[in-house]
């Protein structure tokens, strides 16, 4: 049974908005991790780069053993709570505890009990991030009454999160100026995106507290085939399989991306490295104007058709951008990475619905939410690998903190730039034509129906 608040025409804008909010919050919790982490790591506690990457890799081999279990129980735990809004909340006020932790620096003189401090962090915010994640687009459907709302939703979540990166990309430096730098500035940073955090969820929780809760459908999943069995039956899924060694490959790549930014800022366009908007923000405009383009061209195209020649032209639309950076030509970086954003957002949106439907096509298997726990596990454990990589390629070339700025320096930086975020790139690519192999046959007629991706 509906709330009140959704009629069968439309939603409250109060609801939308709401739902909106929560996605916000949940992007300036992911946002400054990825982005900023590395390099504070390396340049203000003075791990070295790959003890730095290993910090940002651990958590996610956490990830893996629980991200499946928690998508496995997630409407458990919602009954035991009371609701799945109020797993959210708690979840959401953990996630505020825990990210000025990451940026705060100890008086621990020992290196190896500084990196188990921040991956203890990690850990922890990487498992509130999992329950809060899971039960958020679960909630979505609670709040909807059929599937065209509960895509609104999805949607409205999205561009949510889309517009508070963008926002806070561009304020971060400022921040951290504000701040008065260093350390400081750094934990400044922080408690200024803890207190955005808590008026989006206060927004969120006051729009969608009247949520409706489904018992019966919560308690349908004790009844499910046992864990084990599961993740078993989810293994022998190759084409499920192809599709999250994209996802892991994708994430690889963003993450490199992103942990090399402060890198290059500062030895390739001596730029302040906390100046993230120059080399990230055409890409996440990018992003946040391929969202529209989606639906024509899955339409147009299919699932598979759009992630194929999506990758290829998302591989060439980076080489342009990793281009104007390492010659310092600006307009290119800016037009390369508008390209580039665009077309992954265009390729994310098709990888969730091909997701989707493969998950559809094995009927009698493993539940929703156990194919979902692993689908957020190889999110995280491919932005982590990113991390990985990018602290082992700096350690490499013997980079070490406060590195003069040298010529030999800045090729070593643009080579990085390139190989790092290529290589799962072109891996992604591979995935992606496995995929095709191994994807049952599209059902076509005189009224073909795109299934998820006419949704999405």
């Amino acid at each position: 049974m509906s709330s009140t608040s959704n009629s069968s025409r439309g939603i409250s804008l109060m609801r939308l908005g709401g739902y909106g909010a929560g996605g916000s919050a949940n992007a300036l919790a992911a946002t400054p991790v990825p982005m900023l982490l590395l390099y504070f790591l390396t340049e203000y506690v003075h791990l070295e780069p790959w003890l730095a990457g290993m910090v940002l890799a651990a958590p996610k081999l956490w990830d893996v053993l629980v991200d499946m279990p928690i998508g496995r129980y997630s409407d458990q735990l919602a009954l035991r709570a009371g609701g799945r809004l109020r797993v959210c909340i708690m979840s959401g006020l953990a996630l505020m505890v825990l990210l000025p932790l990451t940026f705060f620096h100890p008086a621990i003189a020992s290196k190896p009990l500084l990196a188990g401090f921040y991956v203890l962090v990690q850990i922890l915010q990487a498992t509130c991030y999992t329950v809060f994640g899971v039960t958020f687009l679960a909630l979505a459907g609670d709040l909807a009454t059929d599937s065209l709302q509960r895509n609104k939703f999805l949607t409205v979540g999205n561009l949510g999160a889309a517009l508070t990166t963008i926002a806070l990309v561009v304020c971060v430096p400022v921040l951290i100026r504000f701040g008065g730098g260093g350390e400081r500035g750094y934990l400044t940073m922080t408690l200024v995106v803890v207190a955005a955090m808590a008026f989006m969820y206060t927004w969120f929780y006051s729009a969608v507290r009247n949520a409706p809760v489904h018992p019966a459908a919560l308690s349908e999943s004790s009844a499910e085939m046992s864990l084990r069995d599961g993740v078993v039956a989810v293994l022998r899924n190759k084409a499920f399989l192809a599709l999250i060694i994209v996802i892991i490959a994708l994430g690889t790549a963003g993450g490199c991306l992103n942990s090399l930014i402060a890198y290059e800022n500062q030895y390739l366009l001596g730029r302040r490295p906390e100046d993230l908007f120059l080399l990230a923000g055409p890409v996440l405009v990018g992003g946040l104007l391929g969202l529209p383009l989606a639906v024509p061209v899955l339409r147009r195209l299919g699932d598979n058709g759009t992630l194929r020649i999506g990758f290829l032209v998302t591989v060439a639309a980076f080489i342009g951008y990793w281009a104007g950076l390492a010659s310092g030509l600006i307009p290119v970086v800016m037009v390369a990475g508008a390209i580039y954003g665009i077309i992954c957002s265009v390729a994310g949106v098709a990888l969730t619905a091909a997701v989707l439907d493969t998950v559809k096509s094995a009927k009698g298997g493993p539940s929703l939410g156990l194919y979902l726990g692993m689908f957020m596990s190889a999110q995280k454990l491919g932005m982590s690998l990113g991390g990985v990589v990018s602290g082992g390629l700096l350690s490499l070339i013997g980079y070490h903190a406060g590195a003069p700025a040298t010529v030999e320096l800045h090729h070593r930086i643009a080579l990085l730039g390139l190989v790092g975020p290529l290589v799962p790139l072109l891996i992604a690519c591979f995935a992606i034509w496995m995929f095709g192999v191994y994807s049952e046959p599209r059902l076509t007629g005189k009224h073909p129906v795109d299934s998820c991706a006419e949704t999405l």
